[in-house]
């Protein structure tokens, strides 16, 4: 965990269909003569904005606002409003959506440097929010994303007609509307109207998503690349979650035009 001093946080909350939506802002203390460059953060399936709050840590380090949110019925431990049973890839992108206007209208932030970061299925509905708005973003980053969601709906359920009114996924149960879009998404019918930079990071011992998903996105992409995270899982850990840290951060840090910094203390981050 960084130094106390390197960061403020404050909660927001946004509105979306009558559902309060809960999220981290993050920002750095020291002064900054300019607006800063803004990042949102999408946490993965059954996760909540928790998992996200690292980046946060490291990037509010380098001059970055980011924002961690918790999607409506993403999981149980989430602070949003919401249940499980009816999210869906489209709830997620809507959240994303009402979180973002809130964000870029924020006095501290600058509206032409705004970046969105996916984890696992958050990179899915990232895909998706990006595709709806391609010129809401400067740059988008997809970690480990779930671009088997589809393909895995149609496995799992021959026609639409067999998904069920309700159904265990990864341990947490989710309703038919949520098989039924994931069935109807193929996420690479997603990715042509983006323009933008698009840094995907896969681990090369994902069981989850096979990294031949990752690879297949960097074709569809106008100007995408892969960094393979070596011993990486679905959920980067360790030395593998260290590496890919590194690679937000530099990647980050060249898109905004933001100067590296000395990491302190580098116990969140160390650069190579």
């Amino acid at each position: 965990m960084p130094a106390p001093t390197t960061y403020r946080s404050r909660e927001l909350v946004t509105m979306r269909d009558g559902l309060s939506i809960y999220s981290q802002l993050f920002t750095p203390t020291r002064q900054v003569e300019e607006p800063l460059p803004v990042l949102l953060c999408a946490h993965g399936f059954g996760a909540n904005y928790l998992s996200c709050v690292p980046y946060a840590w490291a990037l509010a380090e380098e001059g970055f606002a980011v924002c961690c949110l918790d999607f409506s019925g993403g999981g149980y431990a989430s602070k949003s409003e919401g249940n499980p049973l009816e999210m869906t890839l489209l709830t997620e992108v809507a959240d994303i959506a009402a979180v973002m206007e809130k964000v870029v209208s924020l006095e501290e932030v600058d509206p032409t440097r705004v970046f969105l970061l996916g984890e696992g299925q958050g990179g899915v509905a990232a895909v998706l929010f990006a595709d709806a708005h391609p010129d809401a973003l400067h740059a988008l980053l997809l970690v480990h994303p779930t671009l088997n969601m589809h393909d895995q709906a149609r496995q799992l359920f021959p026609t639409k007609k067999n998904i069920p009114a309700s159904y265990r996924q990864l341990g947490m149960r989710v309703g038919r509307a949520y098989g039924e879009v994931a069935w109807d998404t193929n996420p690479y019918a997603h990715m042509q109207e983006f323009q933008g930079e698009v840094l995907i990071l896969h681990g090369n011992e994902d069981a989850t998503v096979p990294l031949e998903y990752a690879q297949r996105a960097t074709t569809v992409y106008a100007n995408a690349r892969l960094e393979v995270i070596r011993h990486g899982k679905h959920v980067f850990k360790a030395d593998a979650q260290t590496r890919c840290m590194q690679k937000v951060c530099d990647f980050l840090c060249e898109e905004a035009g933001v100067a590296d910094l000395e990491p302190v203390h580098g116990a969140h981050l160390r650069r190579g």
